[in-house]
């Protein structure tokens, strides 16, 4: 196991290192596996804030369970471009665990920024904080181009990243089935899962990505057979898109291949 786990490290690094401090990337696996690099350098987030969005609504309603039966009315005013759905559906009345699963599934910026207005930015950070993320910053809704002109963005690091994937799957206090499916069927699975993701094998890889220009991440959880890697992948200012996807798309193959491996020598 010890030279399964140095061959992959050894690989990832050839891999990672000659984009410099255009990557950063932290991975933990059930079965002692670890590699980081740059994994505490925050990077513009993307979607991957949607991530504290969804582990602070499920902490709430662990407090009030009737948070995620909510309705919140969707005012035409506050539909934003980009990734999602909500601005070409016609219901206006969608229940808070709707608006996660929009978020998630689709990675729907409308859903966020309602949930975003619902749960409130500042709450949103200060849990993050009380978490000891101190690499990661929610200062602005999706789309916010006039915050965005006042120097408001959002930020994250693959450590942070990694450590809220997790959260998700952690043994003690997992989130509900229902929310794990939300990654599992999301419709952005070119990155971590992209190369093998339409083949028949056994990994399940749950994800989230995130993307601007010249911004690719995505953040999963690998699971066979009883082992798992939480692996999170962060690209910024790589010009090529497809230089970008090219480290990110081999190591999700990578991952996936130690699983089958390792599960196979343990029997």
């Amino acid at each position: 196991m010890i030279d399964l786990n140095k061959q992959l490290a050894d690989t990832i690094s050839t891999i990672v290192r000659p984009l410099g401090d255009h990557i950063a990337v932290e991975i933990s696996g059930s079965d002692g596996f670890s590699f980081s690099y740059h994994e505490n350098i925050p990077m513009l987030s993307a979607s991957l804030i949607k991530l504290p969005v969804l582990l602070y609504a499920y902490k709430s309603a662990e407090l009030d369970s009737s948070i995620l039966e909510q309705t919140i009315h969707l005012d035409e005013q506050k539909i934003v471009s980009g990734s999602g759905v909500l601005q070409i559906l016609s219901l206006r009345d969608w229940t808070i665990r709707d608006l996660l699963a929009l978020m998630i599934n689709v990675s729907d910026n409308t859903a966020t920024n309602l949930l975003m207005d619902f749960f409130g930015i500042e709450n949103l950070q200060a849990w993050v904080e009380k978490q000891g993320l101190v690499e990661t910053r929610i200062e602005r809704k999706m789309m916010d181009e006039e915050a965005q002109r006042e120097g408001r963005t959002n930020w994250i690091s693959a450590h942070d990243a990694n450590w809220m994937i997790q959260q998700i799957f952690s043994e003690k206090n997992p989130l509900p089935d229902d929310a794990k499916a939300w990654l599992l069927h999301q419709q952005y699975r070119d990155k971590l899962p992209g190369l093998f993701d339409e083949k028949s094998q056994p990994v399940t890889v749950y994800n989230k990505t995130g993307e601007m220009e010249e911004i690719d991440h995505d953040a999963a959880y690998f699971f066979y057979n009883g082992h798992s890697v939480a692996v999170t992948v962060l690209t910024s200012g790589i010009e090529n898109r497809q230089d970008a996807l090219f480290p990110i798309q081999n190591i999700g193959q990578l991952i996936e291949e130690y699983l089958v491996e390792v599960a196979h020598s343990v029997g």
